[in-house]
């Protein structure tokens, strides 16, 4: 038997399952996975990723100018942020500037890291980098502005934006120190399956079953923070990818990695292959906090999260909502939730209230009387009336009963889901045994439900609103019938 690359790729795209997680169960149960489909249908998604909309440029398809022929791309980016380089290829697409260096201090968007920006400069050449891709291990310099095609042989001063490539080495960072303590707090199930990291904050996301719990997510927060209170060395290492396996480190899935990989280490805690930029120790990170969790798609939950001065700023926003809330609640902070809900419930009180009186106020008795049903000189009421609730529906039959000389009222009312109804029977029909109570009962059980109460005044209810309507249309022959037997 054997898994298809598309069956497999469908559990690693919609529930996150990493290919090597799907061989290990399959191999397991002496099943194959046709791992050659599996790369196929990912190459076939990536496709669909670049037409999405976002800017990607397919260089072969360039029409390059060719300044120097040799090796180009050489990244030194790990170790500086700035370097003399020269153009060895160049090409206008509309508006834009593209360019290749031998040598380039910008960081390439790759393994969910996103692109450096910056700028590449000389006395005829000012440029804003914007974007760089990699394409075949060539790093394609994405530009806006000016640029003097009599000066591509010059030596071009290329700088990376630092503080932005700092917010995004702790960013990366992070995301490793998030992963180890996932494993931890969750357990060894959990598998990356995704990340997108930049400068603002970083979205990280793992398989896992169920949603993470708030306090689950606070022992995560605290394992990484303790991690970065320790400022441990982050070291990269250059090793073959058999010799960092057995080392343990943790790769990807949906990377691709060479004879030679990069190993990051961070003390005893992490250890994965990883080529993005990263900070020197843990401390540089300052600070960590997660700022939503959320669902996926079956099997994978995401998490977005802030580091450094995001993380402070966030902090402070969060600190600052509370001390207006403490002034505007005029409480301290630990009784905040408690005052919350207090207001809440009283709101609800007084909404019930205002309900209950706009319903009472819209309330005719007077005009039901006059447009009542005669049985001889007696009023017979029977009307469906906007209520609030039972107390509510028997305060309008004291009402109705206020004004009613002589005869016999019903009022329903709709609840949520269930009916409820009030039965009143005027002083002079009560002394002559017309009782609410036994009228109640009647009608309650067209209802599929009862009834009963004093003889001037009784209730009755039902499981199902729409048995409302009939049990009020039936209501006059029973109360006819009463009547007609004083006769």
């Amino acid at each position: 038997d054997t898994i298809s690359g598309e069956e497999a790729f469908k559990l690693y795209d919609t529930y996150g399952f990493p290919l090597d997680l799907t061989q290990l169960i399959a191999r397991e149960q002496n099943i194959k996975v046709d791992e050659k489909g599996f790369l196929a249908a990912m190459e076939e998604q990536k496709k669909r990723a670049k037409s999405s909309g976002k800017f990607k440029v397919d260089s072969d398809k360039i029409d390059w100018n060719i300044v120097q022929n040799g090796d180009d791309s050489h990244f030194i980016g790990y170790e500086s942020l700035e370097s003399n380089s020269k153009i060895t290829r160049w090409s206008k697409i509309n508006t834009r500037i593209a360019i290749v260096l031998d040598k380039t201090p910008f960081y390439a968007e790759s393994g969910g890291q996103i692109a450096d920006t910056g700028t590449i400069f000389n006395d005829g050449i000012d440029l804003n980098v914007f974007n760089v891709q990699k394409e075949h291990d060539r790093f394609i310099h994405f530009c806006k502005g000016d640029f003097d095609e009599l000066k591509v042989k010059n030596v071009v001063k290329c700088t990376v934006n630092k503080d932005r490539r700092d917010a995004i080495r702790r960013n990366h960072t992070a995301t490793h120190l998030l992963h180890a303590s996932l494993k931890e707090v969750l357990g060894e199930h959990v598998y990356q399956a995704g990340s997108s990291v930049g400068p603002e904050n970083f979205r990280f996301d793992l398989t896992h079953f169920e949603k993470i719990t708030s306090q689950e997510l606070s022992q995560v927060e605290t394992i990484v923070n303790n991690e970065i209170l320790k400022n441990t060395d982050v070291l990269s290492s250059i090793k073959s990818f058999d010799e960092a396996k057995k080392e343990g480190a943790e790769a990807l899935f949906g990377e691709k990695y060479g004879d030679e990989v990069r190993v990051l280490t961070i003390g005893k805690f992490s250890k994965e292959l990883c080529g993005g930029t990263h900070v020197n120790k843990t401390g540089d990170i300052g600070l960590f906090k997660i700022i939503e969790e959320s669902s996926l798609a079956a099997g994978v939950r995401r998490i977005i999260a802030i580091t450094g001065k995001e993380a402070v700023k966030y902090i402070q926003n969060q600190s600052e909502i509370i001390t207006r809330l403490q002034d505007v609640l005029r409480s301290s902070q630990n009784e905040l939730v408690e005052r919350a809900e207090q207001m809440i419930a009283h709101r609800k009180e007084l909404e019930k209230s205002l309900k209950s009186r706009k319903f009472a106020q819209g309330f005719k008795a007077k005009m039901l009387i006059t447009n009542a049903q005669k049985v001889g000189d007696k009023a017979l009421v029977v009307s469906q009336v906007e209520a609030s609730s039972i107390d509510e529906l028997k305060n309008m039959g004291d009402e109705l009963l206020s004004v009613m000389k002589s005869g016999v009222g019903v009022l329903g009312m709709k609840g949520d889901t269930k009916p409820s109804l009030v039965v009143v029977v005027s002083p002079d029909l009560v002394k002559k045994d017309i009782h609410a109570g036994k009228i109640a009962q009647e009608i309650g059980a067209l209802m599929s439900g009862g009834g009963g109460g004093k003889q001037h005044l009784a209730t009755a209810g039902g499981p199902d609103n729409a048995k409302l309507a009939k049990a009020l249309k039936m209501a006059p022959d029973i109360i006819k019938q009463k009547l007609e037997e004083l006769a």
